[in-house]
């Protein structure tokens, strides 16, 4: 189990922006803070803030009119601890817009935001069908089409006998909408394309513990939405006929979850909930099954929320698990981290997490 960072080690925050092309990085004095958040759901974000100079003789910014610093230019943003090089993070992603701020008195800034390289992928389209192929292999087409490696993209048995695009879809809707379909996470790391199961079923990489290394834990708890069970009422194109499928608790459950999720539900809403999905269209009772464990875990995730702050460590990312505990019976377990907010400015080096409770 990784262990958090604390110590010493917290005391000596470091930061280097370097601009892909150039391999040239932006010198450290020159800049204020930096923020990265990183979210499972949509493409990361960078926001650098530079300290900016006006040079009397050419009355030229050294930032604002620097060629390199321009909307599309690739930059990678690593962020950490001198003494742990080995534990830095790394964002990479193409600047999107630049925003000066100019004082009367005093000296002017410059904020470059940016986003990861899949957002990129928002603005292009590959093939508007695939015949006979897995929706990993589709993944892999797609990662190949936006210049990114695949090696992490997790293997789908079942085969499709076509695959096709909505209207105008681009590869982004596409792949996540594919990932929503199967329960799959999607998301885009350096210049790796991740197309994989939740990893929520693990025990916490990290450990956080009240009053000994975090500084705020704010939890919510929520049962209006939960429910015991998703059936599925599908028809088979292929064969004509209905197929049910039903999901339980029981298919959702992990070893490291809520132990009595099944009970909690039934006693929140004074009976068992059963809901049904009606009107789809499936090629197998796998498919159908599927479609059900799906619906039964999206609607049961957001039971068990929340936000922590503590000192700032590159290793926390989305797509983890993090032990939270000795915050009372209802609360202590384990978590997946689903954003990460690293700041690094005057105030020192902060993540922020937004977490739900493992089922």
């Amino acid at each position: 189990m990784a262990n958090v960072i604390s110590g010493i080690d917290i005391y000596a925050p470091v930061f280097i922006v370097k601009l892909v092309k150039s391999g040239k990085t932006i010198p450290k004095d020159s800049i204020s803070s930096i923020e990265v958040e990183e979210n499972l759901d949509s493409p990361a974000m960078f926001t650098i803030s530079l300290s900016d100079t006006l040079n009397i003789d050419t009355q030229k910014f050294k930032w604002l009119d620097n060629a390199s610093i321009t909307p599309g230019t690739e930059v990678t943003v690593t962020f950490g601890y001198a003494s742990l090089p080995e534990k830095q993070g790394l964002i990479r992603g193409r600047i999107k817009g630049i925003n000066p701020n100019f004082l009367s008195t005093g000296g002017s800034t410059l904020a470059i935001n940016g986003y990861d390289l899949s957002h990129d992928m928002q603005k292009k389209e590959g093939k508007l069908s695939y015949k006979d192929v897995t929706y990993s292999e589709v993944a892999e087409d797609i990662a190949k089409n936006n210049g990114l490696k695949s090696n992490g993209v997790e293997p789908t048995r079942k085969k499709h006998n076509i695959v096709e695009r909505k209207k105008n879809e681009k590869d982004y809707g596409f792949i996540r909408r594919l990932a929503d379909d199967i329960g799959f996470e999607f998301f885009v790391r350096d210049t790796s394309l991740y197309f994989r199961e939740p990893k929520d079923r693990e025990e916490g990489k990290m450990t956080f513990e009240l009053r000994k290394n975090f500084i705020s834990f704010n939890p919510r708890m929520a049962t209006a939405n939960l429910v015991n069970e998703v059936q599925v009422s599908a028809w088979n194109d292929k064969d004509k006929e209905q197929i049910l499928e039903t999901a339980k608790i029981s298919d959702i459950k992990s070893g490291v979850g809520i132990s009595d999720l099944d009970n909690i539900i039934e006693k929140s809403q004074s009976q068992k909930i059963k809901i049904n999905l009606e009107g789809r269209v499936v090629k197998s009772k796998e498919e159908a099954k599927t479609l059900a464990i799906t619906e039964l875990k999206r609607r049961n995730n957001g039971f068990i929320e929340g936000s922590l702050e503590c000192a700032g460590d590159p290793q926390l990312r989305p797509g983890m698990t993090v032990n939270i505990l000795k915050v009372g019976d209802r609360f202590s377990g384990v978590y997946y981290v689903k954003t990460a907010k690293h700041s690094i400015g005057d105030g020192g080096y902060r993540t922020t997490l937004e977490v739900r409770r493992s089922l």
